[in-house]
């Protein structure tokens, strides 16, 4: 028997936005989200401990008083994940609040995940994502050793800088493989709020003296005593950075690891960055809409709500600034690391593993996705590719591409029988 309740998986901006617009309607949807509370990654200021006096967003703060008028009509579920949907289209949640039951229609708002070029050294303590560093500061006002480096590609190191700035540890450099300012024209189709939070974060880098190195690639990372050298390259030039603390970044990607096939008759909508990267600034619109287009399914209607083209324009213009350095490779160099250079991180398997692998299955065939997952453990790990998947279908032959890679999965990541076990199961009420 199929449940009444609409499951919303993230409970970030959109899915928050989601589950008050099905609640406005008169449904009690369910939320789920592993972290111990609304916001998401974006938001995550929401759920800080600290005590004192913690900057919201007021976006964040609106959001939150919407979100608690009508939090007794809102089944939320943190501390919790969402392991898939079984192709009978039962939902299995696993974790704190766990609960196996049959929704009747799905929003999916997992947000981004974040891409990390492999590097030499990229695995040492001492480097983590930049995206690890800032959820740090936002939920718990951690600021991490003296000296950080910032590096990679994106708007968010810029955002990561700033904020480490304001809060009394500015970085020693930020090393950005693009050259943004260089196409500093296409920023004029930017939305306003997101020019006018842009020219915050930079003026708060300039007035605190933060290099911020253009066209520069970080290269290696090796450790002196405890003390991490950053190796740069840059127009041709190599320099080395002495650092406590690596952060890096290499762009977003949407978390979309979820159903490739849904259950038939089972409407499933994705919103936000999930659907497609385009910042906190369209996300409540987006899950608005995501609930709209879902209602509009149950009740045989039709919704006529479009998310506003212009944060799709944005998404175009932010990927013309932070367009690779021209010098570099278009495989960003991956080919050329050394052997002994760690690619999946979850299972410790290396660039010369994998060169190995393709190699070993061209001669019984061409080299899948599943031979590699099955010979070589990628994206097998408890990450289940989001890390490395990306680089993995880069150096691998046409025949694996990053879908045949991931595959179809049910579960999504690797579940616990006990887990399984001790959810509520009102599958069969």
């Amino acid at each position: 028997m199929t449940d009444r309740r609409i499951l919303v998986v993230g409970a970030g901006p959109a899915g928050v936005r989601a589950a008050i617009t099905l609640a406005q309607a008169g449904d009690h949807p369910v939320l789920v989200d592993h972290a111990p509370g609304i916001g998401g990654a974006v938001y995550a200021t929401l759920r800080r401990s600290a005590h004192g006096n913690v900057a919201h967003a007021k976006e964040a703060l609106r959001l939150k008083a919407d979100f608690d008028r009508l939090r007794p009509q809102i089944d939320l579920r943190c501390g919790t994940s969402f392991t898939g949907l079984d192709p009978q289209g039962t939902a299995l949640l696993t974790g704190k609040a766990g609960l196996i039951f049959k929704p009747r229609a799905v929003i999916l708002a997992t947000g981004a995940r974040e891409r990390v070029r492999p590097r030499p050294g990229w695995t040492l303590s001492g480097v983590s994502t930049a995206g690890a560093l800032q959820i740090a500061l936002k939920t718990a006002g951690n600021l991490p050793p003296n000296r950080v480096i910032i590096a990679g590609s994106g708007a968010l190191l810029y955002a990561i800088g700033a904020q480490l700035t304001r809060a009394g540890r500015p970085p020693v450099a930020i090393l950005e493989t693009g050259r943004p300012f260089h196409n500093a024209f296409q920023a004029r189709t930017l939305p306003r709020v997101v020019l006018i939070e842009a020219a915050g974060y930079m003026t708060r880098l300039i007035a605190a003296g933060v290099p911020i190195l253009t066209g520069t690639d970080l290269t290696r990372i090796s450790r002196e005593g405890d003390h991490l050298l950053a190796q740069t390259s840059r127009t041709g030039r190599w320099a080395t950075i002495r650092a406590d603390h690596i952060a890096l970044h290499d762009g977003l990607a949407s978390n979309d690891y979820g159903l490739t096939a849904p259950p038939p008759g089972l409407p499933v909508v994705r919103a936000g960055d999930c659907a497609q990267i385009l910042g906190r600034h369209a996300a409540e619109d987006s899950g608005r809409l995501a609930a709209q287009q879902v209602l509009a399914a149950l009740h045989d209607s039709h919704t006529t709500s479009t998310l506003s083209p212009q944060y799709a324009q944005a998404q175009i213009s932010l990927a013309r600034l932070f367009q690779r350095a021209p010098q570099l490779p278009e495989t960003t160099g991956l080919r050329d690391l050394p052997d002994d250079t760690v690619m999946c991180r979850c299972e410790n398997r290396t660039l010369g593993d994998l060169r190995h692998a393709v190699l070993h299955a061209c001669e019984h065939g061409p080299a899948t996705g599943r031979s590699l997952r099955l010979g070589e453990r990628v994206g097998m790990g408890p990450c289940q590719g989001r890390q490395c998947l990306d680089w993995v279908a880069e150096l691998s032959p046409h025949t694996a591409n990053f879908a045949d890679l991931r595959g179809a999965r049910w579960p999504l990541k690797p579940v616990r029988i006990r887990d399984i076990l001790a959810a509520t199961d009102e599958a069969a009420n």
